[in-house]
């Protein structure tokens, strides 16, 4: 009787362990979670989500910025000047970045941002530079257009553009330094 009894309050006390660690290793994965309630949040996390040594990013943190239909594209310039609008959503962006950052470094940082915000809207000019190797040469500067709506107590991404830089259209000097 008394080992039934002392084997029920080890198997209380088991169980009681297990829920605990279960309680604080879930807490601890929400607070590793950000919030996105500030645009800064969004902005940063999307800078450091996809920059680093060669590796697997966190796709899964990446895509947590986006609304559920964020799209994103890039204003391509061809040599003789001409501009083409290539669009992708976030799926192919992966898709095709992927593979490259598994096997190649890419360390991309911000040099100035402006905010243009109206109630749940914003549009965010983030001007941009990123290299292959951690200090190694700029490989492209330009400069990210993200617009954003704050929807369920959070901002999300619904869009991004970019244009890299080229002698004839130069990043803007206002947008040289962090604002």
């Amino acid at each position: 009787m008394i080992v039934l009894l002392i084997m029920k309050t080890i198997s209380h006390y088991f169980l009681l362990l297990i829920f605990l660690g279960v309680s604080l290793s879930a807490h601890g994965q929400e607070d590793e979670t950000p919030a996105f309630a500030e645009i800064d949040e969004v902005v940063t996390t999307l800078y450091n989500v996809i920059s680093g040594p060669p590796g697997e990013r966190d796709w899964a943190l990446f895509r947590s910025l986006f609304h559920e239909n964020g799209t994103m594209g890039a204003v391509h310039v061809s040599k003789e000047g001409e501009r083409d609008f290539r669009y992708f959503t976030t799926q192919m962006y992966i898709d095709r970045n992927g593979p490259f950052f598994t096997k190649n470094g890419f360390f991309e940082e911000e040099l100035g941002r402006e905010v243009r915000r109206y109630g749940g809207v914003a549009q965010v000019f983030t001007a941009y530079q990123f290299r292959l190797q951690e200090d190694g040469e700029v490989a492209q500067r330009g400069i990210n257009c993200i617009q954003l709506v704050y929807d369920a107590q959070r901002w999300f991404i619904t869009n991004i553009v970019w244009e890299a830089e080229t002698s004839e259209n130069p990043l803007p000097e206002r947008m040289l330094g962090k604002n």
